[in-house]
């Protein structure tokens, strides 16, 4: 048992020897990580305000480089004092460039380089932002005079640092840096001015800017300027009382420039540069205002004018102005005509004469080729406006259409109004017709419409059958057909008022005589919008005076001879009332089934009423023609 256990004893021990032995070899094999080898990399592309650092990791020390870039700084030392970049992992060369930096400042840059081991640092280097000389131009010299003038310039790049001092070098001669004078014009970027005073008339100068930095001094391109001659200072006067023909033109010369003015005036024509262009006015000499008339100018006609004066130094002009003579070819517009008439009317027209003298006629005929003239009653129309013209035409043809246009003649031209047309009335044509009775009716035209001037009184339709005469109150009341009476049963009334009708009858549309009808609404609506609305229509178709009308029968003069009577009315129930109080005249139209529609005039009212009633009334009838 003893040495069964020294034998296991000795296996363990050789074992353990045996394990140690491989990891101390296996140890002796793996690599030991040390810092990495970093360069700092010479600075490169140096500007004012930028540049570009980098370095270069050379050997990794064993282990991955996990992170490199650079340190900079205005101070020493700059992996303590200054701003780090990180510019990515791993072996090689690696750059940035450093923007926004100041002009002339020394800057301090280490490269570095990071694995496991630690962090490694290049050598640390340093550079000067540059400063460059600053850029400036010279000023356009403005506002130049006979002894001054405006010069200066810009600084468009201060190079880098503070500009100290900027101003120009003049002269008479040129390469002014070296012959001329200086001035100083303060310090600081940006544009900059001065006025050179004291100079001499008509001398040519020259002007250089300058601007200085802490690098040094730069200069703009050299100008030369002449200082001006004084001319006369003279102005042109705006035309005045400018007409068809004429007008008033002239100047103001409010200096002489210090030399007498030997001659002044103005150039006037119908092109601008009017002094090369036109004609010359010769207005005396001397300075202060000067006026003439131009004459025989054209009307409607643009002319340029400029006024001139003249001292020993040469010619100086007023600003070129332009008028218009007044005048134009006319305006001319037709209107529509009035007073219309059967054989006669009055043609209108609006013309505009635009200052000249105008010759207004009117064409017209029955086509638009007219063929015929009639002279306005104002001719000649003058002044600057619508004029209104007319003229009165006679002879034409009853209900014919006619065309015409107002036309307007001057020396400019000739214009035509538009086309406009209208159709002769028949008002106060007369004649007759007769109905189924033979009972004879008198017409008369209103516009353009044929009435019977008395109520109809037939006792048959127009095909000879006979309307049923219907005396009795209570069958009055039933009827559902065409019935007809007399104004209190009583045809005594007949000639004078004629029938009274229910609407039955008139619905029968034979009522009338053959090629006649009883009115309808828009008839009616006709008639009232010929004779000047509602208010108008009762005192121009009632018969005058007081014979069959009840005092006062207002305003009543039966102008058209309509003759319009009161023959009353009855009623449902068969009663008659309102003879010589009002007449009630049917009109076609149904306003319902139980009501239709009639128009009444009445003794005291010079008005028209439309209105509706049951179809049962008794009412007068008016007939028209088709």
């Amino acid at each position: 048992m003893k040495k069964q256990f020294t034998m296991k004893k000795y296996h363990f021990l050789t074992f353990a020897l045996s394990l140690l032995f491989i990891v101390f070899f296996a140890c002796e094999d793996e690599e030991k990580v040390v810092l990495p080898d970093v360069a700092t990399a010479s600075v490169e592309e140096i500007y004012s305000t930028s540049a570009k650092v980098g370095g270069k990791v050379l050997y990794n020390g064993g282990g991955d480089i996990s992170e490199r870039g650079i340190y900079w700084s205005i101070s020493e030392n700059s992996e303590t004092t200054g701003t780090k970049i990180q510019i990515g992992s791993g072996l090689g060369v690696f750059y940035e460039t450093l923007d926004n930096l100041t002009p002339g400042v020394k800057y301090y840059v280490k490269a570095y380089a990071k694995n496991t081991a630690g962090i490694a640092y290049g050598n640390e280097t340093f550079f000067t932002t540059q400063i460059n000389y600053p850029i400036i131009i010279t000023a356009e010299v403005t506002d130049i005079k006979v002894d001054s003038a405006v010069v200066g310039g810009d600084v468009l790049d201060n190079g880098g640092t503070a500009i100290v001092e900027k101003g120009v070098y003049w002269g008479t001669t040129e390469n002014t840096i070296n012959t001329g004078a200086k001035i100083s014009m303060g310090s600081g970027d940006g544009p900059f001015s001065d006025t050179l005073s004291g100079l001499s008339r008509g001398v040519t100068y020259y002007v250089r800017a300058f601007a200085t930095n802490g690098k040094g001094t730069s200069y703009g391109n050299e100008l030369s300027f002449i200082t001006t001659v004084e001319l006369p200072l003279v102005s042109t006067i705006i035309p005045r009382n400018v007409e068809t023909h004429s007008a008033v033109a002239g100047g103001n010369i409010s200096s002489d420039g210090g030399s007498a003015i030997t001659e002044r005036g103005i150039y006037w024509g119908t092109s601008v540069e009017s002094e090369n262009t036109g004609t010359k006015m010769a207005l005396g000499n001397g300075i202060g205002s000067f006026l003439d008339t131009i004459n025989n100018l054209t009307p409607g006609t643009i002319y340029y004018v400029k006024a001139f004066a003249t001292n020993s130094f040469g010619t100086n002009y007023g600003e070129e102005i332009s008028f218009t003579t007044l005048g134009e070819i006319p305006s001319a517009t037709t209107v529509k005509q009035s007073n219309l008439e059967a054989y006669s009317s009055t043609l209108n027209g609006l013309v505009n004469a635009h200052n000249l003298s105008t010759t207004v006629s009117f064409e017209y005929g029955t086509s638009t080729a007219y063929g015929q003239t009639a002279n306005a009653s104002e001719n000649p129309v003058t002044g600057n406006g619508d004029s209104t013209v007319s003229a009165n035409i006679s002879n034409l043809l009853a209900n014919t259409l006619y065309h015409f246009r107002v036309v307007a003649i001057n020396e400019l031209g000739t214009n035509y109004g538009d086309d406009l047309s209208f159709t002769t009335v028949i008002t106060g044509l007369t004649g007759s017709v007769v109905d189924a009775d033979a009972n004879n009716y008198q017409t008369i035209g209103i516009g353009y419409q044929c009435w019977m001037t008395q109520n109809l009184k037939t006792t048959k339709y127009n095909d000879g059958t006979n309307i049923t005469l219907v005396n009795n109150d209570s069958i009055w009341n039933t009827l559902t057909s065409g019935g007809y009476c007399f104004y209190d049963t009583n045809a005594t009334y007949k000639n004078t008022y004629g029938a009274l009708y229910n609407w039955y009858a008139v619905n029968t549309n034979k009522l009338c005589p053959t090629g006649w009808h009883v009115p309808t609404e828009s008839d009616y609506d006709t008639l009232i919008s010929y004779l000047g609305g509602a208010t108008e229509v009762g005192k121009k178709l009632k018969e005058a005076g007081t014979t069959h009308w009840k005092t006062p029968n207002t305003d009543a003069t039966d102008e058209f001879d309509f003759t319009a009577l009161p023959g009353g009315k009855r009623d449902p129930d068969g009663l008659f009332d309102f003879m010589t109080i009002e007449g009630d005249w049917w009109l076609s139209n149904e306003y319902s089934t139980k009501f239709s529609n009639y128009f009444y005039m009445m003794y005291n009212y010079n008005n028209s009423f439309k209105a509706y009633t049951n179809k049962t009334y008794g009412l007068s009838v008016r007939c028209i023609k088709d």
